[in-house]
């Protein structure tokens, strides 16, 4: 289930001739039964929808037809919703989830040498543009159990020249999918044979994502009890739902967020 957050870029006025439009995307979006809640915000600067979907590509690929965004008025933020932390009545609600098997590995070396392939492609892509590119995630950090995909963060100069560059991701296998969910990214995913080899997340410098993907990290590499933990968690998560993918992740959020502020007060003068 995810959680859609709207938030107007333009004076209400402009948002005006395009309501009608508007309410009726949302109108066809409950019929076929992707959207169950939608309203508002409080100051009136955007709304929300609450979708059942179970797939982030899915609802995201649905915001597009929105006009809000189409015309470019409005900009959405997708969050991953679990109901089971608010109230049961949106159990109804929940659609079956697409099962995935999930693999976690022991960490290996192996990992930052196909970093460092890869990055090397990539820096080709991206020209003058990249200012640095990072090993970020799981497989990034010594120790610890993971699905065996590497993440890479690469910071460049303008985000908007990066969205010039989708032929050169096409060719060398990525599928792109924009923000993703994420205000100022956008993200790339290499699959072969149906398994996602790697995750690529385009920062422009200054963004916060890039400090907090990297406080994290370097947090883990240097705290082992912390590293550990989080290791024992995701086995735990396998063990209990070994083919639920939102479980998965919606079951390490919480750790995840502890673990973000801890990196930023041990990295932050007092």
């Amino acid at each position: 289930m995810y959680l859609a957050i709207l938030r107007y870029k333009v004076p209400r006025e402009e948002i005006e001739r395009y309501r009608s439009d508007h309410i009726a995307f949302l109108k066809n979006g409950y019929e076929r039964g992707d959207f169950i809640v939608s309203g508002k915000m409080f100051n009136d600067k955007g709304g929300i929808i609450l979708s059942p979907l179970t797939r982030r590509g899915d609802f995201e690929q649905l915001l597009k037809e929105d006009p809000f965004k189409i015309h470019d008025l409005a900009t959405y933020e997708v969050i991953g919703f679990d109901p089971s932390r608010f109230h049961p009545d949106f159990a109804p609600f929940i659609r079956e989830r697409e099962k995935e098997i999930i693999e976690l590995h022991p960490y290996t070396p192996e990992w930052e040498k196909k970093f460092q392939h890869e990055a090397k492609v990539l820096k080709e892509v991206f020209g003058k543009n990249l200012l640095e590119i990072h090993h970020i995630g799981s497989t990034a950090i010594p120790s610890i159990v993971a699905k065996p995909i590497i993440d890479i963060l690469p910071v460049v100069k303008k985000i908007e020249d990066v969205d010039k560059l989708t032929p050169a991701f096409e060719k060398l296998g990525y599928t792109v999918r924009g923000e993703f969910g994420m205000p100022g990214r956008r993200f790339f995913i290499k699959t072969k044979d149906g398994k996602r080899y790697f995750n690529v997340h385009v920062f422009q410098e200054g963004h916060p994502d890039i400090e907090r993907h990297l406080r994290f990290r370097n947090h883990m590499r240097t705290h082992s009890e912390d590293a550990k933990a989080y290791s024992d968690l995701k086995k735990k998560l396998i063990a209990d739902a070994p083919d639920d993918m939102e479980k998965y992740s919606w079951g390490k959020e919480d750790f995840v967020k502890a673990i973000e502020l801890r990196a930023f007060l041990w990295r932050t003068p007092k």
